[in-house]
């Protein structure tokens, strides 16, 4: 009987141990489509993946992103595009805001 149990036991520990999904969906329900940074600015340093990336548009109230390398010549916020400097490493050097094109 104990054998029998074990097995099951354990899958029901290891499924217990499993992610739940990314929601990309913002915390208020809606996307305003004003950017603004200060609820991102923890995102810098990390690795620019592509979740990653998403939930900075998402979390900034953004409803475009632009990834550059090169430096940011943008505001703290304002405009409806929320741009990304990725450095080396593949790391977020800097989060700013600005008016799409």
């Amino acid at each position: 009987m104990f054998r029998v149990l074990l097995p099951v036991a354990g899958v029901l520990a290891l499924s217990s141990c499993a992610s739940a999904p990314l929601a990309f969906q913002p915390l208020d329900g809606t996307i305003s489509g004003t950017c603004h940074v200060d609820m991102v600015r923890g995102a810098v340093g990390l690795s620019a993946s592509q979740p990653t990336l998403e939930r900075i548009r998402v979390d900034s109230d953004s409803l475009k992103l632009l990834e550059t390398d090169g430096p940011l010549d943008a505001a703290e916020s304002g405009g409806d595009t929320v741009m990304v400097q990725i450095g080396e490493q593949n790391r977020i050097g800097d989060i700013r805001c600005a008016q799409s094109v």
